[in-house]
C-alpha cells in the first residue's frame, strides 16, 4: 500500500459521497470488503451490506454534501493506511460538519477493510 492508492480511492470515496452515488462506492470496495463507519458501530460486510447502509443513510438521510480528503499516511510496515477528511452536509434536515480519520486496509487499489473515526458539530 502506498499514499497514492489511498489518495485515489479517497478521491472516489469523496466522489461518491457527494453524488450519492452507492455504486461508485462500491467500486472502492473489495467484493468482500468491510465498512465500519465508527469503531462501536456495527461492521457492514460485503458490498450488499454496504450498499444498504449507504443507500439508507446517505441516498436518504443527507443532501447537500461537500467531501474533502486531507493528509494521508501509510504506515512503516506498510499495511494500514490512514486518510484525514472532512465533510460538510446536511443531516435530516440540519447542517454538518464531520471531521475525521479512516483507518484502511486495502488490497490492490480497493479497500478490505475501513474503520472511521469521526466528530460532528451542528451547524
Amino acid at each position: 500500500m502506498n499514499i497514492k492508492q489511498i489518495t485515489e480511492v479517497m478521491r472516489k470515496y469523496g466522489k461518491a459521497w457527494e453524488n450519492q452515488d452507492s455504486n461508485l462506492l462500491l467500486e472502492c470496495f473489495t467484493k468482500n470488503g468491510v465498512y465500519q463507519e465508527s469503531p462501536l458501530a456495527k461492521p457492514y460486510s460485503g458490498h450488499k451490506e454496504i450498499k444498504k447502509f449507504w443507500d439508507k443513510t446517505v441516498k436518504q438521510d443527507t443532501s447537500n454534501i461537500k467531501f474533502k480528503t486531507g493528509k494521508c499516511y501509510v504506515s512503516k510496515d506498510g499495511k494500514t493506511g490512514f486518510a484525514e477528511w472532512q465533510c460538510r452536509n446536511t443531516y435530516k434536515g440540519k447542517r454538518h460538519l464531520m471531521v475525521g480519520i479512516m483507518v484502511l486496509k486495502m488490497k490492490g487499489d480497493k479497500i478490505s477493510f475501513l474503520n472511521e473515526y469521526w466528530n460532528t458539530k451542528a451547524y
